[in-house]
């Protein structure tokens, strides 16, 4: 086989933008494309997870390995690979970095729901978690609520919190608690945590809330009665039975997945909206692997490999 192109991290961002990458996730979203349930195993107190996708198009299949010891490390907790086919041809064209598709895809894909789902006059958002997603999702966010003029980052760390509001370099970013971050008009939380850190007491009347971490079903970010309070969109009904820690444990407290108001194609096509100035819409996201081939085309399309 010949020697794959490479697309690192620096190209990935130079060739798709968060906006290209919203809207091309919008638009993919509203074809409802099929879902390949990914594989996850453990290894040496990490996760190696697999994920494969295709389209008419291209195919590609995403190799992770998350591992939260780096943070002890100080190297980065997700990093992986992405071999990209070109469908037609049958033949591998590039290999991207896994990692950054997913610093890319994921807040990408929290904006669309945000865009449909939150309020038009959201002024203030809250980040729970200081990793690469936490700079991701300031971006993503202030891409569709450009409007925004606070944004809170909560952390465990106060030095990984310093670091991303260095990092975001923006005079509206400031620091502060869980419950500072989850009052806000718009709250993302992308943690590892195994025990709620967002309560409904926490939350106001019409926030928007994006829960894109606990990825596995012993995880959880949020409690009980923040799902049972909210409307409650999901990336892929069947994914979120197998992963969605937040959902699979509130249902084992007594809450119903009957009430799981759609999936983000039924947002993109319209079925589901936000009702009222005073709900609050929950977007629980475990991160699907068409998103990443989406995203892959992209670059590749851009770099003249495909």
């Amino acid at each position: 086989m010949k020697h794959l192109p490479s697309i690192d991290a620096t190209d990935i961002a130079d060739a798709v933008s968060m906006r290209a990458a919203i809207g091309a996730l919008r638009e993919a979203f509203a074809t409802h494309p099929a879902h390949i349930a990914r594989s996850a195993y453990p290894a040496a107190g990490g996760d190696l997870l697999v994920m494969p996708a295709v389209d008419d198009r291209a195919a590609g299949i995403k190799l992770l390995m998350v591992q939260p010891r780096n943070v002890d490390r100080g190297e980065p907790v997700i990093q992986g690979t992405y071999v990209l086919f070109d469908a037609d041809a049958g033949a591998p064209v590039a290999l991207l970095d896994g990692a950054a598709l997913t610093s890319l895809r994921t807040p990408a894909v929290s904006a669309v729901a945000t865009d449909a789902l939150s309020r038009l006059d959201a002024r203030s958002l809250g980040i729970i978690g200081s990793g690469p997603q936490c700079i991701g999702h300031a971006e993503a966010m202030l891409c569709v609520r450009p409007g925004l003029d606070t944004i809170v980052i909560a952390s465990r760390s106060p030095a990984n919190s310093g670091a991303a509001i260095a990092t975001i370099g923006d005079d509206r970013v400031i620091a502060g608690t869980y419950g500072d971050a989850a009052s806000c008009d718009i709250v993302c939380t992308a943690t590892r945590a195994t025990e709620p850190l967002v309560t409904a007491a926490m939350v106001r009347p019409g926030a928007h809330i994006n829960a894109v971490g606990a990825y596995r079903p012993d995880m959880r970010e949020l409690a009980g009665d923040v799902i049972g309070q909210s409307t409650v969109v999901v990336d892929e009904l069947d994914a979120a039975h197998d992963e969605a820690g937040d959902l699979i444990r509130a249902a084992a407290e007594g809450w119903s997945w009957d009430r799981v108001a759609g999936d983000l194609a039924d947002v993109c096509a319209g079925r589901v909206a936000r009702r009222g100035t005073d709900e609050i819409t929950l977007f629980k996201s475990v991160g699907l692997a068409f998103e990443d081939l989406v995203i892959a085309r992209l670059a590749a399309q851009a770099t003249n490999l495909l």
